[in-house]
């Protein structure tokens, strides 16, 4: 039994690049929010000016980049490592930047209610890390379906 390697058809090319898209807008939505904040406590104030602009455009950009790195199977050949090494960058660099944001955005709240606040992330990055940890799974069952349909059709 011999398989023949997936060739991406034209409309796999066009969903990666939408599906590179939305991710790379979604990510550029996210830090122009979070550079918009301003104020979380006691009210909630934002504050859209240049700074959100440019923040949106770099995350975007960055977004972009990365989506490419790791995506595009040409590029693997250079370095096999080099998406893990991405992922790595940009997993890491976007974290410093989340906590640098909120950490600028809580000053000024007293010392009970910080408490408070970082109890609330904690748990809400238990409950990401549970949602990504099960979304891992699907795409890689998917991936393997994908791969046994493959082979069912083949033989």
């Amino acid at each position: 039994m011999t398989t023949r390697p997936l060739t991406p058809s034209p409309t796999h090319a066009q969903f990666d690049r939408l599906a590179g898209f939305a991710s790379s807008f979604s990510m550029g939505a996210v830090a122009a929010f979070i550079a918009s904040l301003k104020q979380i406590n006691p009210t909630l104030e934002f504050h859209v000016g240049l700074m959100t602009l440019l923040s949106f455009i770099a995350c975007f950009g960055i977004t972009w980049w990365v989506h490419h790195v790791i995506f595009d199977d040409k590029r693997a050949s250079i370095d096999p490592k080099r998406r893990q090494k991405t992922l790595l960058f940009f997993g890491v660099s976007s974290m410093m930047a989340v906590l640098s944001c909120m950490g600028f955005a809580l000053k000024g709240i007293s010392h009970t209610k910080l408490k408070d606040v970082g109890f609330g992330v904690v748990i809400a990055a238990f409950f990401i890390a549970i949602a990504a940890f099960f979304f891992f799974k699907v795409v890689g069952f998917l991936q393997r379906d994908e791969q046994n349909n493959s082979l069912n059709r083949d033989s």
